[in-house]
C-alpha cells in the first residue's frame, strides 16, 4: 500500500560483507525485506562483488524477492580506502536521515570515518554475530576496538553477550573502554514472506518415515560427524539421512558401510529452500563448540524449521537465547555423547505432529517482526 510505504520514508542501509549463504547473509536479507515491508526505503551495501554461481549465491536465489521488496544494492568493494571513499560518496550523495544497520564491525569504522570526513551525521548500529571465545586473541582484541565506532551495539545470542561481557568485565582496559557502551541481544528471526509456512506434508494414513535433515556446512563443528554416527545406530538403521550442504566434503563420506551409503542423501547447492517437509522428518543440530564454555543451539535453520513444523534436535545447554523453546515439544536438547538415547530421543520427536495452534504460537516468536521493532524502537523512527 501506498500509504505504509511512503511512513517517513527514512532510509535504511544495511550492510554486509556478501550475499553468499550463510547465516548473517540470511539475518540481513531477511532485515531489509521486513524493513521494505514496514514502509523503510532499503539499500543494502555488500562489501564484496555480488556472487553469481547459484549454488553459493543468496543473491541469485532470491533475486526476485529483491526486486519484489525493491530493495536497492550498492557493492563497496576493493581495498580500505576505496571502500572508505565509497561510503563517503554514499553518505554524501543520501538525505539527511541516514541509518545504518552493519553485520561487520570493519565496515563500521569506516563508516564512521567516512561520516566524519564528509562532516554528516549517521547513526550506526552494529550486529556481532560470534561468540568472542571462536576468535583468536589479536582478533578478538580488534573486534572490541571496531565495536566502539558503532552507536549502539547488538549481539545475535546470550551465550555471546555472556561472552563478551565477561571478557570486558575481566579486562581493566577494555572495561574502561565500554563503561558507556551497552551490548543489547538481538535475536534472529524469520521474515515469513519467503517461506511457505504452510507445507504439504504426507497424511497421518500413509507410512511416516524417519528422515534425519542435517543443513548446513559440512564441518565438524557443525555436528555432521554426529549425524553420520546416529545413522550407525541400531534404533536408527532404517532411517534416511538428508544431507543439504553449500558444497561437498568427500572426506566426510569415505568408508561408510553401505548399510549407510543405501540411505544417504547427499544434496549439495542446496538450502532451506529447496527442502520440502514430511512427515516423520526431524532436523539435527548438533553443535560442537569444543572448548568454549559458552554454546549457541538455536541455528537460524531451528527457526525455520520450527516455522514449518518440523522438530529440531539440538546440542544441549543453548537455549539461553530462546526461552520459550524449553517447554515446547519442536525443540529437544541433547547429549550427543550417549548415541544410544539420543537416537530415542530422535525416535521418538519423529512421531510428533504439532497442531495449527501450537506453531501459530512459534511463529509469533520467532517472526523477525520482533528484531525490526527492537531496530525501528532504537532507530527512533
Amino acid at each position: 500500500m501506498i500509504s505504509d510505504y511512503t511512513w517517513h520514508m527514512k532510509t535504511v542501509f544495511i550492510v554486509v560483507q556478501n550475499l553468499k549463504i550463510g547465516g548473517f547473509q540470511r539475518v540481513a536479507l531477511d532485515e531489509a525485506y521486513a524493513f521494505s515491508s514496514k514502509g523503510f526505503r532499503v539499500v543494502l551495501v555488500v562489501l564484496e562483488q555480488l556472487e553469481k554461481d547459484y549454488a553459493k549465491s543468496f543473491y541469485i536465489r532470491e533475486i526476485d524477492l529483491i526486486e519484489k521488496f525493491e530493495i536497492q544494492l550498492s557493492v563497496v568493494s576493493g581495498n580500505r580506502r576505496q571502500q572508505l571513499i565509497s561510503f563517503r560518496s554514499l553518505i554524501r550523495n543520501s538525505d539527511f536521515n541516514q541509518y545504518y544497520i552493519s553485520h561487520n564491525l570493519r565496515a563500521s569504522v569506516l563508516i564512521r570515518l567516512a561520516s566524519i570526513i564528509s562532516a554528516r551525521k549517521v547513526q550506526i548500529y552494529t550486529v556481532i554475530h560470534q561468540i568472542p571465545s571462536l576468535s583468536d586473541r589479536i582478533q578478538r582484541f580488534k573486534r572490541f576496538l571496531y565495536a566502539r565506532s558503532s552507536n549502539k551495539l547488538f549481539i545475535f545470542s546470550a551465550a555471546a553477550l555472556e561472552d563478551w561481557n565477561k571478557r570486558i568485565n575481566s579486562n581493566r582496559f577494555l572495561k574502561m573502554l565500554y563503561r558507556s557502551k551497552n551490548i543489547e541481544l538481538l535475536r534472529n528471526g524469520v521474515f515469513f514472506g519467503r517461506i511457505n509456512i504452510e507445507p504439504t506434508f504426507v497424511t497421518a494414513s500413509q507410512t511416516r518415515e524417519l528422515r534425519m535433515i542435517f543443513i548446513g556446512r559440512p564441518t565438524f563443528w557443525k555436528g555432521i560427524g554426529t549425524v553420520l554416527a546416529l545413522a550407525k545406530t541400531e534404533q536408527l538403521s532404517n532411517s534416511k539421512v538428508v544431507l543439504y550442504l553449500p558444497y561437498a566434503n568427500d572426506t566426510l563420506f569415505q568408508n561408510l558401510p553401505d548399510s549407510l551409503t543405501s540411505r544417504l542423501e547427499i544434496v549439495i547447492g542446496k538450502t532451506f529452500k529447496d527442502y520440502v517437509p514430511r512427515l516423520g522428518d526431524v532436523h539435527l543440530y548438533p553443535a560442537d563448540y569444543g572448548s568454549s564454555e559458552f554454546v549457541e543451539s538455536i541455528s537460524i535453520n531451528c527457526l525455520e524449521m520450527a516455522a514449518v513444523g518440523v522438530p529440531s534436535c539440538v546440542t544441549k545447554g543453548g537455549l539461553a537465547t530462546w526461552p520459550e523453546f524449553s517447554n515446547n515439544e519442536i525443540v529437544k536438547e541433547i547429549e550427543w555423547a550417549n548415541l544410544s538415547e539420543a537416537a530415542q530421543i530422535i525416535l521418538n520427536c519423529s512421531q510428533i505432529q504439532f497442531s495449527d495452534l501450537e506453531l501459530e504460537k512459534v511463529r509469533d516468536f520467532i517472526s523477525i517482526k520482533n528484531h525490526i521493532n527492537t531496530l525501528v524502537y532504537s532507530l527512533g523512527v
